[in-house]
């Protein structure tokens, strides 16, 4: 049992030094520009599809990014497919034999999809992006485990519905997620829309764990090893464009807030790109009104942005940050009057 346990510590200690992205300096257009021109390349032979992908880059990161691009720029997101998996899975969640069964069947045709028509789930996504590394050399895992959005798992977690990868660069793990990087699914027109974001591409562990929750927590990397489960569930939600501006809402912890009329609430990010700062601003709505919070707002030399705001009004209020137009965290804020003092 020590055996195990050491060996566990083990792994942590080498995990949390895996932390944000090392690589500000690389200049990705070479590898960026490969991943393109190859757009038209088949799946029916990844050898070959990772050899010209990455032979003329140098280093690890480079060609890793080249994989990372083309998954991204070539694969498809199967909306509908994955809606038929979640509902399976919740179907047969207490039926081993049964689901087994069902998934044996659904990985022939994931992967037949996947070759043909260069359509997938999230679990094809991680895939490629794995065996495409894997045949350079670059070490790739697919880490399985919960995501949070507008849709699932936002109050409580039911069962896992989402893959992602951790990829060893230089001897640290970071953590991307090509599903989410290549685009989203617009259900008004019942078409996926390429829209990369950059943002999901070696995330910063402590921003990447607010809608990423894996299955084994070692994977979270940061580096007090949190938020715990319950801390995840609970916490504010956030969107695609959080990942684009690179912004880390820090407080409050959690998405619904219950304060008295009259208290402070202090909401706070961590900023990146400090040019940002003079673009972003609180705003509440209350019922279908939307008004701009006359809010303090500080900033210290550690990128670390406050808004302050007394709500003095009882009520139910969504409250979002947003940068320039984009909304990168929300929050419920429920205020109540004090109780009066029956003696």
């Amino acid at each position: 049992m020590k055996h195990y346990l050491y060996a566990f510590v083990f792994l942590v200690s080498l995990f949390v030094k895996a932390q944000p992205s090392d690589f500000k300096h690389i200049d990705f257009k070479k590898a960026d520009s490969i991943a393109h021109a190859l757009h038209h390349a088949s799946l029916n032979n990844l050898p070959f599809l990772a050899h010209k992908l990455t032979s003329n880059l140098n280093t690890q990161v480079e060609q890793f990014r080249a994989i990372h691009t083309w998954v991204c720029d070539n694969i498809e997101a199967d909306h509908y497919f994955g809606e038929k998996t979640i509902r399976k899975r919740k179907k047969f969640k207490n039926d081993s034999i049964a689901f087994a069964t069902w998934n044996k069947e659904a990985l022939t045709g994931l992967f037949k999809r996947l070759l043909e028509d260069k359509k997938t789930i999230c679990s094809g996504y991680a895939y490629i992006i794995k065996e495409l590394s894997s045949l350079v050399g670059i070490t790739c895992q697919v880490i399985d485990g919960y995501s949070r959005t507008v849709n699932t798992n936002l109050h409580e977690l039911e069962i896992p519905n989402h893959s992602w990868n951790a990829v060893k660069l230089n001897d640290k793990w970071y953590l991307v997620d090509a599903t989410l990087a290549s685009g989203f699914y617009f259900i008004n027109e019942a078409q996926f829309v390429k829209d990369y974001n950059d943002g999901y591409f070696l995330a910063a562990p402590q921003l990447f764990a607010k809608n990423h929750y894996p299955l084994d927590k070692a994977w979270l990397l940061t580096d007090d090893g949190t938020p715990t489960i319950n801390q995840f569930v609970e916490g504010p939600l956030i969107y695609g464009k959080t990942y684009k501006h690179n912004v880390i809402p820090m407080a409050p912890k959690t998405m619904i807030i219950q304060v008295l009329t009259g208290e402070e609430v202090e909401f706070s990010l961590k900023v990146t790109d400090r040019n940002q700062i003079d673009t972003m601003g609180l705003i509440v709505s209350s019922g279908f009104k939307y008004d701009a919070f006359k809010a303090s707002k500080t900033h210290d030399n550690n990128g670390l942005l406050k808004f302050n705001y007394r709500f003095t009004k009882k009520g139910r209020y969504d409250v979002h940050i947003k940068v320039d137009k984009d909304v990168v965290a929300s929050y419920t804020v429920e205020v109540e009057k004090p109780k009066k003092d029956l003696l």
